[in-house]
């Protein structure tokens, strides 16, 4: 029987450091407009995402619109992976029929689903196997990231602009492969914003100095808006995860030692510019509301 408990139980848990997760479909969410005072929104339907982010030190207690299947079926698989978790008997109605207190939500980031259509631009452009799986992890990453905070962002740059980052790399892997990735892309017809994630993710967003120094056209690739940033953090952090140099368990460690990883290895820290520019990415990201 999955472990239930009482709306008074409920609130002595929050009070002590308990992890509050608001497990209602995204349907729900938007059209109730409130939430439980420190709830995280987690959409049910994305778990297999999310739930490594957990932290296993603490009671995690979840809540859906009735305390019925969807906050049950969350719990199930929670406690599968060893969390202690519980659910809200009679969720968030029962919640605001005894007169608890609510707040109002944001409405999560919209999700973006990575077409077919794009896959097959970089089939089509001969990218590697390893360099399209790599692709896909980082905006399967990005997305996860920014489908965190309450920010608003536009989805579609994070999913697009992650997915095509080293189109490139189907000419090249050298310093070059950013610049040439870029008119690869205008020739295809991509939109600017995007084309602009191509040719500026090189070293994370270089100055015209570090250009010259690289060889490459003299011009300003500063990191203009937030969805560029994550993209970028997100490339990083995949490397780490799948490049096994060094040794994580989850994915969220992989976030929780970014600082230390990038310090340590050379090879991800690049040099001192590069790597204050990449802990500028983490603390900032880190920071949003909601992640």
């Amino acid at each position: 029987m999955t472990p239930s408990i009482t709306i008074n139980e409920f609130k002595k848990s929050i009070h002590k450091n308990a992890c509050l997760l608001d497990v209602r479909r995204k349907t729900d969410v938007q059209a109730s407009g409130v939430k439980i005072p420190g709830a995280v929104w987690q959409d049910p339907e994305t778990i297999d995402t999310w739930i490594t982010q957990l932290p296993a030190d603490r009671p995690i207690l979840v809540y859906c619109v009735r305390g019925g299947s969807v906050s049950q079926s969350v719990t199930d698989r929670l406690r599968q992976e060893g969390l202690n978790a519980s659910f809200l008997e009679g969720g968030l109605n029962g919640w605001t029929d005894s007169n608890q207190e609510v707040v109002k939500t944001h409405i999560p980031n919209k999700a973006y689903e990575i077409s077919r259509e794009d896959m097959d631009i970089l089939r089509n452009a001969k990218l590697s196997h390893e360099d399209m799986a790599h692709s896909l992890k980082v905006a399967q990453k990005a997305l996860e990231i920014a489908g965190r905070t309450t920010q608003k962002l536009d989805m579609e740059l994070v999913g697009r602009g992650a997915l095509f980052h080293d189109l490139g790399k189907a000419q090249t892997h050298g310093i070059h492969h950013g610049e040439l990735g870029a008119q690869m892309g205008k020739a295809l017809g991509l939109p600017k914003k995007i084309t602009d994630v191509m040719e500026k993710h090189i070293r994370g967003g270089m100055t015209p100095k570090e250009a010259i120094e690289l060889d490459l056209p003299v011009k300003d690739y500063t990191l203009g808006t937030l969805e560029e940033r994550i993209i970028i953090y997100a490339d990083r952090l995949v490397d780490i995860i799948t490049e096994k140099i060094v040794p994580i368990k989850t994915e969220k460690e992989a976030e929780d030692r970014f600082e230390e990883i990038l310090k340590t290895i050379p090879k991800y820290g690049k040099n001192d510019i590069t790597l204050e520019r990449y802990l500028g990415y983490h603390r900032e990201i880190r920071n949003l509301p909601g992640v």
